[in-house]
């Protein structure tokens, strides 16, 4: 019955979408409609703390009320998969994390409903760094510790991650190939059930972002091993890159947002404003550092650049895996 109404209706409105669709850009955003912004993994998370924190200046921006919704599931498959089924009208925008985000589909195993083409990029508003994350009790003083015990006991350290080929697990990856370790992988459903599960003992590690963990670095419940960035970062002060370990493994996540391929442009250039206007402000900015991330601001079309990027780096990065 979907498929054959779906069907009747494109018959029947076809001839008036070419007119529609300028006339329905023109009144974006609609008064008393509401912007649904889908995350498509837990709430507590890094995705969704940035969303959160974005929505009092996105309301402001757009004038109309902007409701969260958290779909996890898959390694944000699940998520992924509704929001893209959504009406393409503007008002289902989809929360995406580069690399998460492209390993949904790049993996052909997953099986996803959806294809790079499928994303319209609206704008990227920071980027976090891959870390190395114990508890506090951990006896792992170092990168070093780390690598020799993980050497000593191949496949026995649990290294805990947000999912199964999310960035966090790439990290875990690409980790491995720069320390010449074998970890045990544990998957969980999102970066904040890995730290919880850190904290409980119940893995030895975690590959995570700070958004992920930053509120347990300022209580002490777990420490920070090393980044996976180039150069250290003034939100950890004292903890060193992990290529000062003198292993060469960087790693990122973003946050960044997306259509349905078929929202009108107008609508799309619409809504990149309205993020990047509340992703310059001091609040949204302060917000972000206390989470662990760093604003950058991209529009559209550097973010589909960069989502290009992303997705040859990871095949690049499987291939070499399979070897």
């Amino acid at each position: 019955m979907r498929v054959s109404s779906y069907l009747l209706l494109s018959l029947g409105v076809s001839l008036a979408i070419p007119f529609a669709a300028p006339a329905m850009a023109q009144e974006y955003p609609a008064q008393g409609k509401t912007l649904t912004i889908n995350v498509p993994w837990n709430a507590g998370g890094g995705v969704d703390a940035a969303v959160r924190l974005l929505r009092p200046g996105l309301e402001q921006s757009l004038g109309i009320p902007v409701q969260v919704v958290n779909q996890p599931g898959g390694g944000s498959q699940a998520g992924l998969s509704r929001c893209m089924s959504e009406r393409p009208d503007g008002y289902t925008l989809c929360a995406s994390s580069l690399p998460s985000t492209n390993l949904t589909y790049v993996v052909p195993d997953r099986g996803a409903p959806y294809t790079r083409d499928s994303f319209k990029s609206v704008a990227t508003v920071a980027f976090e760094f891959g870390s190395v994350v114990v508890g506090k009790d951990s006896p792992y003083k170092s990168i070093e510790d780390l690598v020799t015990d993980a050497r000593a006991r191949p496949g026995q350290v649990r290294a805990g991650n947000a999912g199964r080929f999310t960035n966090a697990h790439i990290d875990m990856l690409a980790f491995e190939r720069a320390t010449e370790t074998q970890l045990a992988p544990v998957f969980f459903s999102g970066g904040a059930p890995a730290i919880t599960a850190l904290m409980g003992g119940h893995v030895d590690i975690v590959t995570s972002t700070p958004s992920n963990y930053m509120g347990q670095v300022q209580s002490g419940d777990v420490r920070v091993l090393g980044i996976m960035s180039s150069e250290e970062s003034p939100l950890l002060p004292g903890v060193p890159t992990i290529a000062e370990e003198g292993y060469e493994v960087s790693g990122f996540t973003t946050r960044t947002f997306a259509f349905q391929p078929d929202v009108p442009d107008e609508i799309a250039a619409k809504m990149e404003a309205a993020i990047l206007e509340a992703a310059a402000s001091d609040q949204f900015k302060e917000g972000m550092a206390r989470l662990g991330a760093e604003v950058r601001l991209m529009g559209a079309t550097e973010t589909s650049e960069l989502w290009d990027k992303v997705d040859a780096d990871i095949v690049d990065l499987l291939a070499t895996q399979k070897e």
